[in-house]
């Protein structure tokens, strides 16, 4: 019921805009999907590219021209609409940041003389989790295309090329790379980077186990850490929020969990490179964030203790690369001595040291590279019509 809802909304509002009516111009680049293109826009001219809305939700760009055009010939649907649309404005290329939308990996085998770019935006634990069963079989995952895939690292190409056929490119993080790094005065001591606050615990996350089952040792480390930053370190613990719709939540929950007036929460209200860049020393568990600092040359302790758990083995540092349990500023461990000796690696260590251990331990895994330049060069040796930076 939601669903039509969501449906209605959107059509409603798309009715009264006069864009909405016309045929859609030809042009070179179609931006598949209306998330975060706020990052893939400042690669284009305006006049070059069309944003493809395939959302139900909050969809106010659906075109109508398209839509009686489908029902003159009777193929009113979704998939109809999006491929009608695509013919109308017959790109060159069609790019998109949502990793984890299946239907985009399929859209080659409709439209094989168009190039399909997709961008890697989060580090994804479960590479089979966005894509449906059904798609997985071996006479269905040759349907499973793109021409290049940008992508963080060589390991997690070898697990996406199990799945999905493409051109791979490590480029590290394009949305983090997309963000200029700002080096002046930090605003935060201590930084934890947040999970989910979610509070049905026994909503099921996977077949084999419930969302409190993969959130219980996140919480148990944040109760940990939280008192040992106020107790050995005489300060306060600030926790980035993860969800920019949960905030007053969130608040809820870690009163709940830390006690009153125990932390310092900071509101996420988009990307939070800013925030990475303001902060000293970042603590986590699992998060994408937490790499991207990392690669921006941040102080960063891992804490994968999790990983021990054999269902959540892929929240082990570096997954799905092979490193120890425990280095110089991670540990699968949450005893005492173990959070003590990465505290304070991260916190003493001169900063040409810390830039050696970075580079040896962690360059494999994520690199920075400013204003994506590499992938500049790339789009520009392919030609596709990228603005110069």
């Amino acid at each position: 019921m939601k669903k039509f809802l969501d449906i209605f909304i959107s059509f409603f509002k798309s009715f009264f805009k006069l864009k909405n009516w016309i045929k859609p111009y030809k042009k070179d680049v179609i931006i598949y999907d209306s998330a975060r293109t706020e990052i893939i826009e400042k690669y284009f001219n305006k006049k070059n590219y069309y944003i493809l809305n395939v959302r139900y939700k909050n969809n106010v760009s659906i075109n109508f021209y398209i839509i009686f055009k489908l029902i003159v010939k009777f193929k009113l649907s979704s998939r109809n609409y999006r491929n009608e649309i695509i013919k109308e404005i017959s790109p060159k290329f069609i790019i998109s940041m949502i990793d984890n939308n299946w239907g985009f990996y399929r859209l080659k085998k409709d439209f094989p003389s168009i190039k399909f770019i997709l961008i890697q935006f989060a580090w994804r634990q479960q590479i089979k989790e966005i894509i449906p069963k059904e798609f997985l079989k071996k006479d269905k995952i040759k349907d499973n295309k793109l021409d290049y895939f940008i992508i963080f690292n060589e390991s997690l190409k070898k697990e996406f090329s199990k799945y999905i056929k493409a051109n791979y490119l490590t480029l590290g993080s394009f949305t983090s790379n997309s963000f200029n790094i700002n080096k002046k005065n930090f605003k935060y001591k201590y930084l934890l980077i947040g999970q989910n606050t979610e509070s049905n615990l026994k909503k099921k996350r996977d077949f084999d186990h419930t969302l409190g089952d993969y959130l219980a040792p996140d919480h148990e480390f944040y109760k940990i850490i939280s008192k040992f930053i106020l107790r050995e370190k005489n300060d306060i613990l600030n926790i980035l929020g993860k969800s920019i719709d949960d905030n007053d939540n969130a608040i809820e929950f870690y009163n709940n969990l830390l006690g009153t007036n125990k932390f310092h929460y900071i509101n996420r209200k988009g990307y939070s490179y800013e925030i990475l860049d303001k902060s000293e020393i970042i603590i986590g568990t699992t998060s994408t964030l937490l790499y991207e600092g990392l690669s921006r040359g941040k102080r960063v302790g891992i804490f994968s203790h999790k990983s021990k758990n054999s269902k959540f083995r892929n929240t082990k540092f570096g997954w799905p690369a092979t490193k120890q349990s425990k280095g110089f500023f991670w540990t699968n461990s949450l005893e005492n001595k173990e959070i003590r000796r990465v505290i304070n690696n991260i916190c003493d260590v001169e900063e040409n040291k810390w830039k050696k251990i970075i580079k040896n331990e962690f360059g494999d895994i994520l690199k920075y590279d400013q204003g994506n330049k590499k992938f500049v060069k790339f789009a520009k040796k392919i030609k596709m019509p990228i603005r110069i930076q």
